[in-house]
């Protein structure tokens, strides 16, 4: 219904401006794209956030928030802290950006490889005027610090299952329309060289190569509390290997209580840190 009722809305747009000399009419339909744009507001328990979307994906998020992964937020909600430094790898449209930094006492560090998924969480750390507490930069997190290409099936803003430096995700192999080129760093490299501030809290969100960046984070992870991994996938299917072992083998344990109900997300403490709170 949506998709007849936008292809109505798309036809009746060239008709109505038909009559216009080419230019003009380039012109009007790019106006009228730009304030069709669609802005979703979302009221939380920590206050309201809002969202530019400029695609059907972008949009799925935020019109699903507390549904697809409350995980996320209860971890948010329980575990970061006024003064702590949130990381968020693999942030898309910035959909738990945004939402920790509803707390203006949380310094978000955002972190979104897709050209057109970190226009929208520029736009949307905007429109929200947090970009006083929240900074944000398109480059991708690997075990080594290199130039490589961004695989991506959908180039359209929201969409994930892309790959960095490889073409297989969790969901298998993917047929990419177009390779972006990108810079990515490990961890460590990327807090040696820019003196990035130390962080407190992961969320590592990158549907392949998990376990690689953790692997180039092993310095900066010796002083992470809490580290919260999507396992979806071929992870899933080994949860003895992969991401959890990468972390167990750096002092971290499954949050058991936290995520005995979880679908897609599970939660890591750092035990030499004291663990869950």
């Amino acid at each position: 219904m949506s998709k007849t009722v936008a292809s109505i809305i798309q036809k009746f747009a060239g008709l109505a401006t038909s009559f216009m000399k080419p230019n003009r009419r380039a012109l009007t339909l790019a106006l009228a794209s730009e304030r069709l744009v669609q802005v979703h507001r979302l009221s939380t328990a920590k206050g309201d956030v809002a969202f530019c979307c400029p695609s059907a994906r972008a949009l799925h998020d935020p019109l699903n928030f507390f549904k697809d992964e409350p995980e996320t937020i209860r971890w948010i909600d329980v575990f970061v802290k006024d003064g702590d430094v949130f990381w968020d790898i693999g942030a898309n449209i910035g959909v738990y950006t945004l939402y920790a930094a509803l707390n203006p006492n949380v310094a978000v560090l955002a972190f979104e490889p897709g050209a057109a998924s970190f226009g929208a969480l520029v736009k949307n750390v905007e429109l929200n005027g947090m970009g006083d507490r929240v900074q944000t930069y398109c480059l991708a997190f690997d075990e080594t610090t290199r130039l490589d290409f961004l695989h991506m099936a959908n180039t359209a803003a929201g969409h994930s299952m892309h790959a960095f430096g490889q073409l297989d995700t969790v969901e298998g192999r993917i047929e990419p329309v177009f390779s972006q080129a990108a810079p990515g760093f490990s961890i460590d490299d990327f807090r040696r060289m820019f003196d990035v501030r130390q962080p407190d809290h992961v969320k590592l969100d990158v549907d392949g190569i998990e376990e690689r960046i953790l692997r180039g984070g092993e310095g900066a992870l010796q002083g992470v509390k809490t580290v919260l991994v999507e396992l979806a996938g071929t992870h899933r299917e080994r949860m003895q290997g992969g991401p959890s072992a990468v972390l167990a083998e750096y002092g971290f344990r499954q949050a058991g209580d936290f995520n005995k109900d979880t679908a897609r997300n599970w939660l890591f403490v750092n035990s030499r840190l004291g663990g869950i709170p």
